[in-house]
């Protein structure tokens, strides 16, 4: 008979020592380039904490095992993943994570303040080359009853309320050179062509209940782009990696990514995937389909007629064919090629030959009664015989894939037995056995013959 006791504060220390040194970290905090400090009412804000290593030099983001909390009596709430959400009333609340021994607390001031405008598109400049994106943060005017202004960043309920307003600098016509999207609360710009453009913020105004357009705000869209490639979606070095006439077989897909080569600030070069802010085309969509992936971060081609070649063209910055709206918004793949005009500097474009080859059977796989059979060689059941033999007859094709096509009408079964087995008619490759002896069934699919021969004891 064995008895224990333990003691569960111990017992807990112990694991919170066990956490912070596992990932060997002195202290941690609030990462302050994700932080506010005030926020309003009837929103949220998720928190992030980052640790400070023992050299007391490198910090490094903390993900998991973060307990959170709040001060006692808040209306606000806050879950395990570090999202406050904030109560209907003004409070200032203290914000605590712990990360096994070690904790931080912040201080967050809940405002009852109203949205007025937006005041600045960002807190910081923003730099952006075409065919790139980037996120901002649009900074906005608060007001209290008393008149008071507050100004930080547009909330999280208001800012996936705001219309952007883009218009080119030099001739105040709409701009398809950028548009701003917003999702899941984050807003974020992007740029599908070199140029200066204006951007204004349109939005109801919680302090008024007037519509109210911000101020202009002028951005400059950067070019800097060396040059432009197709690649293999495949390929992981981007500095390397190709794609000039490639081969595909009938209805296989094949992934694809436009890289971009940009002249960074200090005079060196990087590569970049710019799939999603790029514009595609094809000359032939009869002959390849185009379509970009969910994520936007390939081209998928789709190869529909054999014997033939679609020319598939990508092209950053302003092209030749008319671009909708919508275009601009979801992706721009267009059924026609996309072309720079002559002589126009910003604008760079690749092209490829997509050759589509007939799908072939390069093989066939034959199980008799679920054991696999060798082509032309007996397998000899056990000694007691089947009363049926059931055939399935698998194609193997050249792009890898396989199908079953035990009853597909192209598939021929020839029984050169002499007396062993009886086709079962209306029943592809199954066969009643009649007596002891070897049966041989030749079997033909798309031109390939595999001869299956079984022994009846």
């Amino acid at each position: 008979m064995l008895s224990a006791c333990s003691d569960a504060g111990k017992e807990k220390e112990l694991v919170d020592l066990f956490t912070t040194a596992s990932q060997d970290l002195v202290a941690i905090n609030f990462d302050a380039a994700t932080t506010e400090d005030l926020i309003s009412i009837d929103t949220f804000f998720d928190y992030r904490i980052e640790g400070v290593k023992s050299n007391g030099v490198d910090v490094v983001p903390v993900n998991g095992n973060i307990r959170w909390s709040l001060s006692d009596g808040a209306v606000s709430s806050i879950d395990q993943n570090g999202r406050l959400s904030s109560g209907s009333v003004a409070e200032l609340v203290s914000v605590t994570a712990t990360f096994g021994v070690l904790s931080t607390t912040l201080d967050v001031t809940v405002s009852a303040a109203k949205f007025d405008q937006v005041i600045k598109l960002n807190d910081t400049p923003v730099s952006i080359n075409m065919c790139q994106a980037q996120p901002i943060q649009p900074i906005a005017r608060y007001l209290n009853d008393d008149g008071s202004e507050e100004i930080r960043p547009v909330d999280n309920t208001v800012i996936n309320t705001i219309t952007w307003l883009i218009r080119n600098q030099e001739d105040d016509a709409p701009s398809q050179r950028a548009l701003i999207k917003t999702a899941n609360s984050l807003a974020e710009l992007q740029a599908l062509a070199t140029g200066g453009v204006i951007i204004q913020a349109q939005a109801k105004s919680l302090s008024s209940g007037n519509i109210v357009t911000s101020v202009d705000f002028s951005q400059t869209l950067g070019h800097n782009l060396n040059s432009l490639k197709l690649c293999h979606k495949s390929e992981t070095d981007l500095s390397t990696c190709t794609l000039s006439s490639v081969n595909i077989v009938q209805n296989a897909v094949l992934p694809i990514m436009a890289v971009a080569n940009y002249q960074a600030a200090n005079g060196s070069s990087y590569n970049q995937n710019i799939s999603a802010f790029s514009k595609w085309g094809s000359d032939n969509i009869s002959n390849a389909t185009i379509a970009l992936s969910a994520d936007r971060q390939q081209l998928d081609v789709t190869g529909k007629t054999s014997g033939t070649t679609a020319n598939v063209s990508v092209a950053c910055g302003n092209i030749e064919q008319t671009v909708s709206d919508s275009a601009i918004k979801n992706g721009v793949v267009l059924d026609v090629p996309v072309t720079c005009a002559s002589g126009n500097v910003n604008c760079l474009r690749d092209t490829a030959a997509i050759n589509i080859n007939s799908k072939t059977v390069s093989s066939l796989t034959v199980t008799a009664n679920n054991t696999a059979l060798v082509d032309d060689t007996a397998l000899v059941f056990a000694s007691q015989p089947p009363a049926t033999i059931v055939l399935n007859v698998t194609a193997n094709y050249s792009d890898n894939s396989s199908l079953d096509v035990t009853a597909d009408t192209g598939t021929v079964y020839t029984n050169r037995s002499a007396l062993g087995v009886i086709a079962k008619a209306g029943s592809p490759g199954e066969y009643t056995v009649l007596t002891a002896g070897n049966a041989d069934i030749q079997i033909t699919f798309d031109s390939q013959v595999f001869i299956a021969k079984i022994t009846i004891p």
